[in-house]
């Protein structure tokens, strides 16, 4: 078992592990060299057990399924102990007390099973673990002591009396004991067989074949104890395979879990909880719906913060956009901390912008308060920037309260962001601010409950936007009450139980202190700073040993619970009806068509009955010929069906095509069945007509002539209606015919019918076992058997039963009568031990099934999380942030790319069209309308010619995508342009199908927008900034300079750069020169409106063309990911009111330009 074990588990580890992590396997078992198989857990999800503890799982799981089979080893000894107190009626009443306190003992035994079985009380549940374990050895001791009592009692034994009982006694201690094997093979079942050999023989009478019955006795018991180690062993394997299944499965759903986790935390750190629900639970759903799914809701009484880095720009030049990046991410890293200690719900990250928002989607009545906070400590967190550049940079925070509508927009790419004119003030407020200073609005004035004290700021007089709206704008000039965070109450307690006076101050001085110098520290740095000022370090690293171990420790219990706790026999009831039939229709079909390996190999027990019988029959029976025909003739026939069953277990020792036509034979199910119940029909009916012949071999060779035989009858007939008796005894035959047939019938030619009734018992049993029959068959067939043989006992062989009971000097009941009774004591034990076995296979595949269920739905959440969270960042940064479960959260992320193309298209008009009144549901429907937009756009890309098309993100109405963003895609160092470059032409093609997808919903919706867009090409660095909260982004002059084209151009074209269009001119578009434009940052840079393609010179290259190392294009698509580009954008543009002067539409979206080129102006240094 344990070689199994270990084997078993190495297997499933050795299929999973990299070279890896064989290395590391191999460097822990030198070190725990003790331990079979190693410990750990490996890459793949594998779990290595000490092989102790694997072991000591297994036994402690056989042992409980294997306890269930107890009752019916007491159910057969009840039945025999029936039979020793009923058959023999004429016993000395000695002998029926002794049987019936035996009774008594069986029946108390098991009741003791019963106690503190489901009792709460530790006391009662201890007792009940601990006679578990002595009931079965005492109830396996008690049969052995009636057996030898029994024996002793007899006034006159011979060892055929109940040779029938110790045939099936051997074989029901391997079968329902629930005993290791081992001591069940070396003490018990030796034991059994010894006693029931040698008591019998010793306690019989001489009879000159005593040895030929010994060694008569010694074959059929030793059969039934092989047929019950065949069995056994059978059993072991079906539920060491269960076992290892549920090992494995519980691996799987481990790895599931774990994998689901890191999925469901890094989707919930860029979706909220309430969202990530509704998004998984409608995937995969069709929906009937006009409109596409949108997922959005209105909040009122929301705080919104904007913080941007004043100076960066100046610093960003001496910097490449790698260490830029760096930078970024760990002071965003730090941001992230602070979101998570004030409770704010981080929205986006625009190049060095950074917005959140607090009281959505979970209301809090505090937000304004903790809004504050978060700005005050930003701007003290910008502290690590100025020492890191060495360098007078500054927060600029503005902070404005509103209603916002929060949620996703499109169907690829998900961002959570908010969107309202409140949004757009607060990034106003912002703007209009000051360095180093939190920009207050009257609105969040009214929340803070005089917290803060402030000062006029007067941001109306600088923004003009904030003036239309009427709005009074504040510096925080000193907090009134400090933030008090859970972990600084944790300090004051610690503080306060160590040292209730301190002489350096108060707790608070301190807190306030270090909040001063470090207002980043989360809690638990915090209260790791506070452990090591008291001088109490606290060791909160853990070693990957112990984090393994606690792992290991975790599997264990789980694997304990999932496999030695549950009890699957009680469970089965509620699935079954009476005759073990599954409710379930498809599940009781599913149980017919499915076959455990191996299970044709108990079939090898009716072969080897059939030629057990060749043997013992030499022994003790007349050696005819006619009864050697019979033996021999069933073995052909039962040993062809039987090596076809078994071919197909065999397939590595036998020829092909035999063991494909035993496959063939074994998957029809009805076919199946049939050759079993053959082979049982035929061992059967072999011997009831070897009983047939024994009579018939009597009379044919004179041995009795036939008119002795009908006066044997007649005088058994006579006796009994003279005696008033229930039954005949034929030792009340005349003492003249008894002499008679003493003189005419030698011993050694009639010698011992009853064996044939006793080897009938071996039949019952090599029946009971066959694995391919349901037990309402084989009780058919025991029964039908046993009847059949107990008839021929009775009424056809009754003369040959009386020879032998004169032989034997008289029992007290005829030979007949008993070995009936002990043939139908086998078969109703049996009987009932044939529906314990299928319903053990049944609770076995029950829990197969159940097992693949669990793995189906774990599976099932795993694929909704992942196609969740590859919608919200590209699939190898997602397995890259999911595979490391063990990095530091402020861990950079980056990869460069030499040769990408960069979109940029906005619907500049939307912001005319976007309002908040109430025929608009507070802009709600606004919103639904440029879903549908954004929408269209996301289902172009599932298009096979878009496959290397990116989409990056959304910034209110602006949509971001990018090409030749693929890890896979490689190229020769002498690849021509139009190959280089092909992305990019695909990228002018995606442009162009946006303004048809356009042009299609303006005429279904009357409505009149137009894109704006801008393309560039270059090198860009892609990578992810906040590792807590990843937000996945490209920087550089690439992308820069494509949201100036875009900016600065005009409604309804397509703006590229002088090389954008020397690179595109190949591939047939044509371009119209639009002259010098000023771009901040680049100066004056020539470019050119797209006008459209002619009769291209070279056609793009498709996607395929290009060497994606064997990927699919499938794969491909599933990379583009939500990602956000460094444009510091607003979302919605305000209306403006009929005070303002009217502008005509290219002043305004002038004006617009003029407002990105300031968002831009962070990456246009990125170079």
């Amino acid at each position: 078992m344990e070689a199994n074990l270990e084997k078993g588990q190495m297997t499933t580890a050795s299929t999973s592990k990299s070279p890896s992590q064989r290395q590391t396997t191999s460097r822990r078992r030198q070190n725990d060299s003790d331990v079979a198989g190693g410990v750990g857990i490996t890459g793949g999800g594998v779990v290595i057990l000490p092989q102790h503890v694997l072991n000591e799982l297994y036994h402690n799981y056989s042992i409980k399924q294997r306890r269930s089979g107890l009752k019916w080893f007491v159910f057969a000894a009840v039945l025999f102990n029936f039979w020793t107190i009923g058959i023999p009626w004429d016993q000395a009443a000695p002998t029926r007390v002794v049987n019936c306190c035996m009774l008594v003992a069986y029946l108390a035994l098991t009741a003791l099973l019963y106690i503190g079985r489901r009792s709460d009380r530790p006391a009662l549940r201890r007792l009940h673990q601990i006679l578990l374990i002595i009931v079965p050895r005492a109830l396996w001791l008690l049969s052995i002591v009636h057996f030898t009592v029994y024996i002793i009692l007899q006034p006159s034994f011979s060892p055929r009396d109940l040779l029938g009982w110790a045939i099936l006694l051997n074989f029901l201690v391997y079968v329902t004991l629930p005993l290791q094997l081992i001591f069940l093979g070396l003490s018990i079942g030796c034991i059994t067989y010894f006693i029931c050999l040698s008591l019998p023989v010793g306690y019989s009478h001489w009879d000159s074949l005593l040895s030929n019955q010994l060694a008569a006795n010694a074959v059929l018991i030793a059969t039934a104890a092989l047929i019950g180690l065949l069995y056994y062993f059978m059993g072991e394997a079906k539920q060491k395979r269960a076992f290892l299944e549920a090992k494995k499965s519980l691996e799987v759903k481990m790895v599931i879990e774990e994998q689901s986790a890191e999925q469901e935390r890094l989707l919930l750190s860029v979706l909220p909880k309430h969202v990530a629900i509704k998004m998984r639970e409608d995937l995969g759903s069709s929906s009937s719906e006009a409109f596409k799914k949108i997922y959005m809701s209105r909040h009122e009484n929301v705080s919104i913060l904007y913080a941007d880095i004043v100076g960066f720009t100046a610093i960003s030049s001496t910097y490449s956009a790698q260490d830029l990046v760096k930078m970024l991410n760990e002071l965003f890293a730090r941001f992230d901390r602070l979101a998570e200690k004030y409770q704010q719900l981080r929205i986006k990250i625009l190049g060095d912008c950074y917005y959140c928002i607090s009281g959505a989607p979970d209301e809090r009545p505090d937000h304004a308060v903790m809004c504050v906070h978060m700005g005050l400590s930003m701007v003290k967190a910008i502290k690590y920037v100025q020492q890191k550049a060495n360098s007078p940079v500054d927060m600029r925070v503005g902070i404005h309260t509103g209603a916002v509508l929060a949620g996703i927009l499109g169907q690829r790419q998900w961002q959570f962001d908010v969107y309202s004119k409140d949004v757009e003030l607060a990034n106003k407020m912002e703007s209009s601010g000051k360095a180093g200073r939190v920009h207050i609005s009257d609105k969040t004035l009214a929340f803070l409950n005089g917290e803060f004290e402030v000062e006029p700021a007067f941001g109306e007089k600088r923004e003009e936007l904030l003036r239309i709206a009427g709005l009074k704008t504040y510096f925080i000039t000193k907090v009134v009450k400090a933030f008090s965070s859970p972990c600084a109450k944790k300090i004051n307690e610690s503080q306060d139980e160590i040292s209730p006076s301190s002489p350096n101050g108060s707790m608070n001085d301190i807190v306030s202190e270090e909040d001063d110098n470090d207002a980043t520290l989360d809690d638990e740095e915090l209260l790791a700073q506070n452990s090591l000022s008291n001088g109490h370090q606290i060791v909160t690293t853990v070693t990957a040993d112990e984090e393994e171990q606690v792992k290991l420790e975790n599997f264990k219990q789980r694997l304990k619970d999932e496999l030695v706790t549950r009890d699957g026999h009680e469970n089965l009831t509620k699935d079954t009806n009476i005759f073990l039939r599954f409710k379930n229709p498809q599940l009781e079909q599913s149980y017919a068509v499915y076959r455990e390996p191996y299970s044709s190999l108990p079939l090898l027990a009716a072969l080897m009955v059939q030629c057990i019988d060749v043997l013992y029959s030499y022994l003790v029976l007349p050696r005819s010929t006619l009864h050697f025909i019979n033996i021999a003739a069933p073995l052909v026939p039962i040993a062809m069906l039987v090596v076809i069953s078994l071919a197909e277990s065999f397939g590595g020792m036998l020829p092909k095509f035999f063991v494909d036509v035993s496959k063939r034979f074994n998957d029809i199910t009805f076919v199946r069945e049939l050759a079993a119940i053959i082979i049982a029909l035929t061992i059967g009916f072999s011997n009831v007509i070897d009983m047939f012949f024994f009579v018939t071999f009597v009379r044919t060779e004179h041995i009795v002539s036939e008119s002795e035989f009908n006066v044997t009858a007649s005088l058994d007939s006579d006796i009994a209606v003279e005696m008033e008796a229930i039954v005949t005894a034929e030792h009340l035959l005349p003492a003249s015919f008894v002499e008679q047939m003493r003189e005419a019938v030698p011993p050694e030619r009639v010698l011992y019918p009853s064996y044939l009734s006793n080897f009938g018992v071996l039949i019952l049993i090599a029946i009971a076992v066959i694995a391919q029959l349901t037990h309402l068959t084989k009780i058919l067939l025991l029964l039908s058997i046993a009847a059949l043989h107990c008839y021929f006992n009775i009424f056809i062989m009754q003369d040959l039963y009386a020879l032998e009971d004169d032989f034997e000097h008289q029992p007290i009941i005829s030979t007949r009568y008993a070995a009936s009774g002990l043939l139908l004591v086998a078969a109703l034990a049996l009987s009932t031990l044939a529906r314990h076995m299928d319903h053990e296979d049944r609770v076995i595949f029950k829990w197969k099934t159940e097992v693949a269920e669990q793995k189906e739905t774990a599976n099932d959440m795993r694929q909704r999380n992942e196609a969740l969270v590859y919608n919200v960042l590209p699939v190898h940064v997602a397995e890259h942030f999911m595979k490391n479960t063990k990095r530091s959260h402020d861990d950079l992320y980056s990869q460069s790319y030499a040769e990408v193309g960069v979109l940029f298209a906005s619907m500049p008009n939307f912001s005319d069209f976007y309002s908040e009144e109430t025929v608009n549901n507070q802009g709600l429907e606004c919103l639904r309308f440029l879903n549908e937009v954004i929408s269209d756009f996301d289902a172009l890309l599932e298009l096979p010619q878009f496959q290397d098309i990116i989409k990056i993100k959304t910034i209110g109405s602006t949509y971001m995508a990018a090409s030749g963003i693929n890890q896979q895609r490689t190229l020769r160092n002498d690849a021509p342009i139009t190959e280089r470059w092909s992305h990019l032409a695909i990228l002018v093609e995606f442009a162009l199908e946006l303004k048809h997808a356009l042009h299609g919903i303006n005429e279904q919706s009357f409505n009149h927008f137009v894109l704006k867009m801008g393309i560039n090409h270059g090198p860009i660095t892609a990578g992810v900034i906040g590792a807590r909260k990843p937000h996945y982004d490209i920087w550089g002059n690439t992308v820069n300079v494509a949201s100036r084209m875009e900016s600065t151009g005009k409604a309804g074209a397509i703006q590229v750069t002088e090389d954008t269009c020397n690179i595109l001119q190949p591939f047939g578009y044509k371009f119209l020169q639009r002259g010098l434009v000023a771009v901040k940052g680049k100066g004056q840079l020539m470019t050119f409106y797209l006008q459209g393609k002619s009769q291209p010179s070279a056609e793009p290259v498709p996607p395929g063309v290009v060497d994606l190392n064997g990927l699919d294009s499938s794969a491909l698509e599933s990379t583009s990911e939500l990602e956000a580009s460094d444009i510091k954008m607003p979302l919605l543009k305000m209306n403006v009111q009929e005070q303002s002067v009217g502008i005509d539409q290219d002043q305004s979206l002038r004006n617009e330009s003029e407002g990105q080129e300031g968002v831009g102006e962070f990456q246009s240094l990125l170079e």
